[in-house]
């Protein structure tokens, strides 16, 4: 467990922090702990949403080294002139109730505690006088935790006492996105409900900043569940639970979603979709498959995945560049690199087992290299690899000579 945590060095904390605070202007511990995968959004939103009984069995690491990153978290924290203030949490909803980290006294004394810059006397002053400050501070959480009668109510203060007011439009608009989530459940209605989400995303992201994420996570996912078993169509291919449930952050449902299509290999958009759920859950052999798997199925489509510079596995994505600055004049192409491989990475063995390739010659080719590396180095195999793929063998005995 405590493998997870050690990803993150003691150096990388500060700018981690230092990122947060830049983003949210304040250092919130669940808010960290997401962002160092130390605590995956799935199982975040199942405690919020009474799935989840606690908090402290999801975590990916013990709960005294978590209570420990959060503790020295804490320290730089408070030296960046910060104070920690009590933080409780509620579960979201209207019917709301507080929600316990777990058993172990550190990890939940190390959760309720949020670091902020300390107001100065004149800033609270204001801060305290101004009713319409508070309330639409008000509107924000309410809205996030998806209490809809709550934000009503304090929207209608805010108008009553600032008429004029510049964001309650947006504010509005956000609570009818809320109350047409109970009518969005006909099937008539799931392309214009997902329009609706798409228009209303950078209006969320404008008035409730990086916790638009939960305003509309939870609404992406209600619609991923309306849209369960309807087929992928290549041609609307974007009406499709698992890509509702990406933007609801759901990635397991995700992998779900897509396994229950018979034929999702065949579809590129479908296999990259998969490929970043492996990941983001966990699964970097997984992600490997499907990355490896395009290279042979979908060349393009690899190529554009790897060359992109948001490309998640930089171990893969510069075997990819290097692959690309071999000169040989155009001898191995993208299909070839899964096989190329082989003889970079002993991880690449298992990746696409020999026993799942088809009978024309790359496969084969790459069948016969499989053998090779993996401690059936014969003349026969040699030759029968030279015969198939020349260029594959040269790049072979040159890995074996400089070994």
């Amino acid at each position: 467990m405590d493998s997870v945590l050690n990803a993150i060095p003691d150096q990388a904390l500060r700018p981690l922090v230092d990122r947060l605070l830049l983003e949210q202007g304040r250092l919130d511990p669940l808010e960290l702990l997401l962002a160092a995968d130390l605590l995956g959004y799935e199982d975040y939103v199942a405690w919020r949403t009474g799935r989840r009984s606690e908090l402290q069995g999801a975590l990916r690491a013990a709960p005294e080294v978590v209570a420990g990153f959060l503790e020295d978290a804490g320290v730089y924290a408070c030296a960046q002139k910060l104070v920690a203030v009590a933080l409780a949490h509620t579960s979201w909803g209207d019917r709301e109730h507080p929600l316990p980290i777990g058993p172990h006294a550190g990890l939940t004394r190390a959760c309720s505690l949020v670091y902020a810059p300390p107001p100065e006397r004149c800033q609270l002053d204001l801060f305290q006088d101004s009713t319409a400050v508070l309330l639409e501070e008000e509107v924000r959480t309410a809205l996030v935790e998806h209490r809809t009668e709550r934000a009503r109510d304090r929207v209608a203060r805010l108008m009553h006492r600032e008429p004029r007011h510049p964001r309650l439009g947006g504010f509005l608009r956000l609570i009818q996105t809320l109350d047409d989530a109970d009518a969005s459940g006909c099937d008539g209605r799931v392309e214009e409900r997902w329009r609706e989400l798409q228009e209303v995303g950078p209006l969320a992201g404008e008035l409730l900043g990086h916790r638009a994420r939960d305003f509309l996570g939870t609404l992406w996912a209600d619609l991923a569940e309306r849209l369960a078993g309807r087929p992928f169509d290549p041609g609307s291919g974007e009406f499709h639970a698992a890509i509702a449930w990406t933007r609801a952050g759901r990635w397991e449902r995700v992998r779900e979603a897509i396994e229950s299509e018979s034929d999702w290999r065949d579809h590129p958009v479908l296999v990259l979709i998969h490929a970043e759920a492996c990941w983001r859950g966990r699964d970097p052999f997984g992600a490997r498959r499907d990355w490896l798997w395009l290279c042979r199925e979908n060349p393009s489509a690899a190529e554009r995945a790897l060359r992109d510079p948001a490309f998640p596995d930089r171990r893969l994505a510069d075997l990819w560049a290097a692959y690309g600055d071999l000169d040989l004049d155009g001898e191995l192409e993208t299909e070839d690199f899964p096989a190329w491989l082989l003889l970079q990475d002993s991880g690449a063995f298992a990746v696409i087992p020999p026993s799942e390739t088809s009978t024309d010659d790359r496969d084969t080719a790459y069948r016969l290299l499989h053998g090779l590396v993996t401690g059936e180095d014969t003349i026969d195999r040699r030759r029968a690899l030279g015969e198939i793929h020349p260029d594959l063998l040269r790049q072979f005995l040159a890995v074996r000579n400089r070994s």
